[in-house]
């Protein structure tokens, strides 16, 4: 399967590789086998053993054997390591970086990214985003929201903006905001409860 270049950062080879480098290098813990990185790629196996093998090649990357399953991580020791997870948080990062924040904070019920980011990350074209906005449901502990967004905004390296409504305005559309935001592109990254 082919993955073009990504449209919110087209310097990457596809948007695979992009999604790859992103999983890998903003949580250098994580060694995953070439399964779950096709998954994160959005690629077929086969796809994603190639861009894998690049990355290896390029010294980006760095796997190990564990019996018959292959195993990458990032490369820690790469001179370009900090520059991409730099690029890569800004571009990616919120994709990984949000829901594993908010995630954490009681009462969000659900999360979503809105605005300029979200839409040139779904390919619609404009202006690079200069933050990040992101829609919070619930009745989040105040403290722990402050805490989680300044996280954010030191990781990702841009100004994210939490807008809070309860689960009532959210199912409403009570106000104008959330009537637009809802007719816009927007990233699901909290999911609703499951019950």
């Amino acid at each position: 399967m082919y993955s073009a270049a990504p449209p919110l950062l087209p310097i990457f080879r596809s948007e695979a590789q992009a999604r790859i480098l992103a999983w890998l290098l903003l949580d250098p813990s994580r060694e995953q086998p070439i399964a779950t990185l096709a998954d994160v790629g959005g690629v077929t196996q086969p796809s994603a053993l190639r861009e894998v093998n690049r990355l290896i090649e390029a010294g980006l990357l760095t796997e190990r054997r564990a019996g018959n399953t292959r195993l990458v991580k990032a490369n820690l020791d790469s001179p370009y390591h900090l520059p991409l997870v730099q690029i890569l948080a800004r571009t990616f990062g919120p994709l990984h970086l949000v829901p594993a924040e908010l995630s954490a904070v009681e009462g969000i019920v659900q999360a979503f990214i809105v605005g300029s980011w979200a839409a040139r990350i779904q390919g619609t074209k404009g202006d690079q985003p200069r933050d990040i906005d992101v829609v919070v449901v619930g009745d989040p502990d105040r403290r722990s929201l402050r805490r989680a967004n300044a996280r954010l905004e030191e990781r990702i390296g841009l100004p994210v903006q939490i807008t809070t409504v309860t689960t009532e305005e959210w199912a409403e559309r009570s106000t104008g905001f959330l009537r637009d935001i809802s007719t816009k592109p927007m990233i699901q990254v909290v999911p609703g409860d499951k019950r």
